[in-house]
C-alpha cells in the first residue's frame, strides 16, 4: 500500500484538568484551553517541531492498492506478528533519544418468547423529578430514602395495560446497536434472562420498560411516552439496592438495569435522565464491585462486560471521573469464570430436583443451555481477548494532555514509559490471544460443525474485535508520541482496519456500528486513498441514519454527527499541517461534545 508521510506534530502548551477527558488526537495542542500553572517546556517542543521548512512534507508517490471486492479474495490472514515486531525496538529507540538527550528528528521510521410468569414487583414510580444525590464516592450511590414511598401506577388500567405493551415489545427486539461489539447471538440468550430475573427486581423491570419505551417509541418515528418515568424510579431503586450488603443474586439484576438504562440513554437523548446518568456514573458500580464481579461467567459476566465496554465509549466520549486504568492491566496467568453465588445459604447444599420433580415456578437458566454453552467455548475466549483490549484504552486515556500536564521534557519521558509499557501489554495480549479468532476470514472452515449462518456470524465477530484491537495502536500513538510521525506500526494498522472492513461492505448493507470507531481513527491517520475509501463508508452509515424515518437497530445513532466531525478534522489537518484534537473540535462544533463514537 501507499504510505502518506506524516503532519508536522505540534507543541502542546497547556495542562488540562484531570477531570477533562480522553479522545483521539489527545495530544494535540488546543487553543481554546487554559495555561495552567505547569506550562509545558514550550523550546522543548520548538528543538524538534520546527514552523520552517527544515521539515518538509513530501508528497505520497503511491496509491492505496486495490480493495478485496469479495470474501473470495480477502487474504485468509495477515502477518500480525510482523506488524507487531517493531514494538520493542521501535520504543526503545525513542526511550534512547529521550534519555541522552539526541535530537529526534521527523523522519519516517520504518425467536419469540413466552412471558416469564408474573411479572408484578413492587415498582415505586415517583411524581417528581429525580432529586437523588450525584455519584460521589464508590460506597454508596444515594440511598434507600431516595426511593419514592408511595405506590402507584402510569395512569390506572391504561398505565398497566401500556406496560403490557412494552414486556410484549421486548419480547420482538432485536439485539441492539451495542457500539461496541455484535451482540447478536448473546442477545437470543440475554433477553429471555432478563425478563426472567425481572420478576422479583423492580429496578431491572423499570429499565426493561425504560429501554422498551426508548425502542418502540423510535422504531415508530415518535417521542417516548414514560421513559423518563422508568428512568428515574429505576435509578432510585438501583441506589437503594447498593446501599450496604449486596447479593451476587441481587448485584446481577442491578447490572441488567445499568446496561439497560446505558442502552437507553445512548439510543435517546440526556433529557431521559434528569438526576444520576450511567453512561456518565455508571463506572463508580463498575469500580465498587471490581474484585467480586471480574471472575463472573455466564448471564453476569456478559452484563459486567457490557457494561465496561460501553464506559470505555463513554470515557473516550467525553466523562469525567476516574478511568479506572487498574481495570486495564493485563493479568500474569489468566483466571477461569466461575458462575456467580446466587444461592442463599439455606439453599447452598440442597440438591437440585430432577427434571421430573422440577418446580413449576423454575425458570431454566439460558446460559446453561446446550446450545449456549457450545456457542460460548467457542466465542467465548475470543469475547474475553476483545474486552481485555478495550479496558486498555483506559490507560491510554490516562497520559492524554486532558488527564496529566503534557510538554516538558520531564512530562514527555515519563508518557513515554507508560506508553512503552502499554505497548508491551498490547503485544503480550495479542501473544495470548485464542487459536480460534484467526479463522476470521474463512468462515468455511467452521461449516463441518456450525451452521454457515452462524459460522459467518462468528467470523465476522472476530473481524470487528480485531479492527477495534489494531485500532488501540492508533490511539496510543496519537496520545502518546506526539513529537513522531505515522510509524509502519500506525500505517500497517490503518491499512489492515481497512482490510477488514472492506470483507463486510460488499453488500447492500453499511457496516455494522462497531466498525465506526476503528475508522475513525484511521481516516484521522491514513493516506489521501484512505481517507476517502473511509469517509465513503461512513456516510454510507450516516446516509442509513438519515433515510430512515423510524429506528434501525443496526444503525449508529451519531453516525451523522461522526461524519461531520471526522470530515472537519481531516480538513483542519490538511490546512495546519498539525493533528486536530477531537475534543477540541466538537467544543467548537456541537453544543454538546459528548459524542459516543
Amino acid at each position: 500500500m501507499g504510505w502518506g508521510s506524516s503532519p508536522t506534530r505540534p507543541s502542546n502548551k497547556t495542562t488540562a484538568s484531570p477531570n477533562n477527558t480522553a479522545d483521539p488526537g489527545s495530544s494535540a495542542f488546543s487553543a481554546t484551553a487554559a495555561a495552567s500553572s505547569r506550562s509545558p517546556d514550550i523550546n522543548f517542543f520548538n528543538t524538534v517541531l520546527r514552523a520552517d521548512g527544515h521539515h518538509s512534507i513530501p508528497a505520497p508517490t503511491t496509491t492505496l492498492r486495490q480493495h478485496p471486492t469479495g470474501q473470495d479474495s480477502y487474504p485468509s490472514g495477515f502477518d500480525m506478528l510482523g506488524f507487531m515486531g517493531g514494538i520493542t525496538s521501535e520504543l526503545e529507540q525513542k526511550h534512547l533519544d529521550l534519555t541522552t538527550g539526541l535530537p529526534m528528528t521527523l523522519t519516517a521510521s520504518p425467536a419469540s418468547q413466552s412471558l416469564p410468569a408474573t411479572l408484578t414487583p413492587d415498582r415505586r414510580i415517583p411524581l417528581t423529578p429525580d432529586t437523588s444525590p450525584p455519584l460521589v464516592d464508590g460506597t454508596s450511590i444515594g440511598s434507600s430514602s431516595d426511593v419514592p414511598t408511595t405506590r402507584g401506577s402510569l395512569s390506572g388500567a391504561g398505565g398497566a395495560l401500556y406496560e403490557d405493551q412494552l414486556l410484549q415489545h421486548f419480547l420482538t427486539i432485536d439485539p441492539p446497536a451495542a457500539l461496541f461489539a455484535p451482540i447478536n447471538i448473546e442477545w437470543k440468550y440475554m433477553r429471555p434472562a432478563l425478563l426472567a430475573h425481572a420478576r422479583d427486581s423492580s429496578p431491572l423491570l423499570n429499565a426493561l420498560y425504560c429501554y422498551a419505551d426508548v425502542h418502540k417509541a423510535t422504531m415508530e418515528g415518535k417521542r417516548w411516552r414514560w421513559a423518563p418515568t422508568f428512568y428515574r424510579v429505576s435509578s432510585s431503586e438501583i441506589q437503594a439496592c447498593i446501599h450496604g450488603e449486596v447479593t451476587d443474586s441481587t448485584l446481577i439484576k442491578v447490572f441488567g438495569a445499568v446496561f439497560l438504562l446505558m442502552i437507553s440513554e445512548i439510543l435517546s437523548s440526556p433529557e431521559i435522565c434528569t438526576g444520576t446518568s450511567y453512561i456518565h456514573s455508571g463506572y463508580l458500580i463498575l469500580q465498587r464491585f471490581h474484585n467480586r464481579t471480574r471472575h463472573w461467567a455466564g448471564l453476569g459476566h456478559l452484563l459486567v462486560s457490557w457494561a465496561k465496554l460501553l464506559d470505555v465509549k463513554s470515557l473516550i466520549a467525553g466523562r469525567d471521573g476516574d478511568p479506572l486504568p487498574e481495570l486495564g492491566n493485563i493479568p500474569e496467568h489468566s483466571t477461569p469464570l466461575k458462575p456467580p453465588d446466587t444461592q442463599t445459604p439455606q439453599t447452598r447444599h440442597i440438591t437440585a430436583p430432577t427434571e421430573t420433580h422440577k418446580d413449576e415456578g423454575t425458570i431454566e437458566d439460558p446460559f446453561l443451555s446446550p446450545n449456549y454453552l457450545v456457542y460460548e467455548a467457542i466465542v467465548g475466549p475470543a469475547f474475553q481477548f476483545f474486552t481485555q483490549a478495550q479496558q486498555v484504552v483506559r490507560r491510554i486515556v490516562c497520559i492524554d494532555l486532558h488527564h496529566r500536564s503534557r510538554g516538558t521534557l520531564a512530562d514527555e519521558f515519563e508518557v513515554l514509559q507508560l506508553a512503552h509499557k502499554v505497548g508491551a501489554d498490547l503485544e503480550t495480549l495479542w501473544h495470548r490471544r485464542p487459536s480460534v479468532i484467526d479463522v476470521y476470514g474463512r468462515p468455511e472452515a467452521l461449516t463441518d460443525i456450525l451452521s454457515a449462518p452462524v459460522a459467518s456470524e462468528i467470523c465476522r465477530t472476530f473481524r470487528q474485535y480485531l479492527a477495534n484491537f489494531l485500532a488501540n495502536f492508533i490511539y496510543l500513538h496519537r496520545v502518546a508520541f506526539a513529537i513522531y510521525p505515522r510509524t509502519d506500526r500506525v500505517n500497517g494498522a490503518v491499512d489492515q482496519i481497512i482490510q477488514l472492513a472492506t470483507v463486510d461492505s460488499t453488500g447492500p448493507d453499511h457496516l455494522p456500528v462497531s466498525f465506526l470507531w476503528p475508522l475513525f481513527l484511521a481516516g484521522l491517520e491514513g493516506t489521501e486513498d484512505q481517507r476517502k475509501w473511509i469517509l465513503h463508508e461512513i456516510q454510507r452509515m450516516a446516509a442509513a441514519h438519515e433515510a430512515d424515518t423510524a429506528f434501525s437497530d443496526t444503525r449508529h445513532p451519531n453516525a451523522d454527527r461522526v461524519l461531520v466531525l471526522v470530515e472537519e478534522m481531516m480538513r483542519r489537518q490538511d490546512v495546519s499541517r498539525t493533528w486536530a484534537d477531537s475534543k477540541c473540535v466538537r467544543r467548537e462544533m456541537f453544543s454538546d461534545l459528548f459524542i459516543i463514537i
